[in-house]
């Protein structure tokens, strides 16, 4: 087993606290990214609900037709 001496360490040390972490600006572009994904999952629900609701596919030519 060897043994050394240490005699001097530099080192740095940086403090933050725990809420600095997320800055403004990447808070606002976090906020950004999940309000536009609501609103695109919002879309999508009133477009899923259009395409399945009962004779929504349906147009006047096909009324009264029998095949």
């Amino acid at each position: 087993m060897a043994r050394v001496r240490v005699r001097e360490v530099i080192g740095t040390v940086k403090v933050v606290d725990g809420d600095s972490l997320v800055t403004g600006p990447i808070l606002e572009r976090i906020v950004s990214a999940v309000m536009e994904a609501m609103a695109t999952d919002r879309r999508d629900e009133g477009s899923r609900r259009r395409d399945i609701r009962i004779g929504a596919a349906c147009c006047s030519s096909c009324e009264g037709s029998e095949s």
